[in-house]
């Protein structure tokens, strides 16, 4: 056994344990494989005795060897790698749109007809272009697997390709649609009569934060004194048991710090007012919801109720954060302050929004010509 621990470089939750061995592949060339980390020395024994078992060292390629059963031993390193929403999501593409097709397959009677095959039984299913493209990078990856693992050939995987799809533009077109205006935010919120909504409103199209950052939010995460809110977490319902999990942010520039007006300010401590009367209350309890958080179905059922009585256009739960972005471009701020806030990136922030405020271009023009007024003419 070749068990080693990395303390200097665990992953990000934490796991250090890998095994390195070598093997004699089925063309009788001698390899060195080096495994994904573990979070337990008994867990990296069982993966590289597992390995070993798989290792054909004949010169015989097994032609019975069934593609599920590759598919889910890459699904079992998978769960190592991403967060336990991450892999639930993938494993439910996998079982409905890949195994779905390629169940009956011995791994090495897949040719490049089957794929051809398989991309037109895809392109029939009712799914968005983007859907798709990352069923085929999931299929992609466990084809990959398949080539390092057993010698599957690697002219038909890399015949696998996702179809091109302009993403910036795509994000255009849905932020064209998915937001409000602030005078259009204002006819929604006059007849938002429920108290607790209207805080929520409120407190998501003046920050702008994800739903799953919302929802992850208790008391502690907010400072009065200092009007600023702390945003280091994110809640996820997408778990194999119908439960929920806190996880770290979306990506790293999540983890923030964002300031708030005086006016948002002003809602919150009464929203805190009206939560403290509760029995047993704690700053340990979610801001919305309290003891349970706010589920999305609830959320959304409440938000088309006051977007049918304010007769104003239905805009998603992430369109708050498209509403925020929006506004602040509107209002002239610096598209580094608007990435600093949302946890984006600035080139993000730009491309997704900035062509959105026609006005914005032409009060650029006015200043050229104002400074041309000044210029001595010849």
């Amino acid at each position: 056994m070749a068990i080693y621990q990395n303390k200097n470089k665990k992953t990000k939750d934490g796991r250090s344990w890998y095994f390195r061995t070598y093997y004699t592949d089925i063309y009788g060339n001698r390899k060195q494989k080096e495994s994904l980390k573990f979070f337990t020395k008994k867990e990296a024994i069982e993966a590289e005795i597992k390995f070993l078992s798989s290792v054909k060292t004949n010169n015989e390629i097994d032609y019975n060897l069934k593609f599920s059963v590759i598919c889910n031993e890459w699904l079992s390193f998978k769960r190592n790698t991403v967060r336990e929403s991450t892999y639930y999501g993938i494993e439910k593409k996998v079982n409905k749109h890949i195994l779905s097709f390629f169940n009956k397959f011995n791994l090495h009677s897949i040719k490049l007809n089957t794929l051809i095959e398989y991309k037109k039984y895809l392109e029939n299913k009712p799914l968005s272009l983007d859907y798709k493209n990352t069923i085929i990078g999931i299929l992609q990856e466990i084809l990959s697997y398949a080539v390092n693992n057993y010698d599957f050939d690697i002219k038909i995987s890399s015949k696998l390709q996702k179809k091109k799809v302009h993403e910036v533009k795509k994000r255009i077109r849905d932020n064209e649609i998915n937001y409000w205006t602030l005078d259009e935010f204002k006819k929604f919120i006059a007849v938002v009569d429920d108290e607790f909504y209207f805080t929520l409103f409120n407190f998501l199209y003046y920050t702008g934060l994800r739903y799953g950052e919302m929802a992850a939010l208790n008391w502690n995460d907010i400072d009065f004194e200092r009007k600023e809110l702390i945003i280091n977490k994110s809640l996820t319902t997408k778990i194999k048991d119908g439960g929920y999990a806190i996880t770290p942010p979306k990506t790293n520039n999540s983890n923030r710090i964002i300031d708030l007006d005086d006016n948002l300010i002003s809602i919150l401590k009464k929203h805190y007012e009206r939560e403290s009367k509760i029995y047993n209350f704690n700053k340990d309890m979610f801001i919305f919801g309290n003891v349970r958080f706010l589920a999305q179905t609830t959320f959304r059922n409440n938000l088309k109720k006051y977007v049918k009585k304010a007769n104003v256009k239905y805009i998603s739960p992430h369109g708050f954060r498209h509403c925020h972005a929006s506004l602040l471009i509107y209002l002239g701020c610096d598209s580094r302050d608007v990435a600093e806030r949302l946890g984006d990136t600035t080139d993000v922030i730009e491309n997704t929004y900035y062509h959105m405020f026609p006005k914005k271009k032409k009060h650029t023009l006015d200043i050229l010509n104002s400074l041309n007024q000044e210029v001595i003419k010849r």
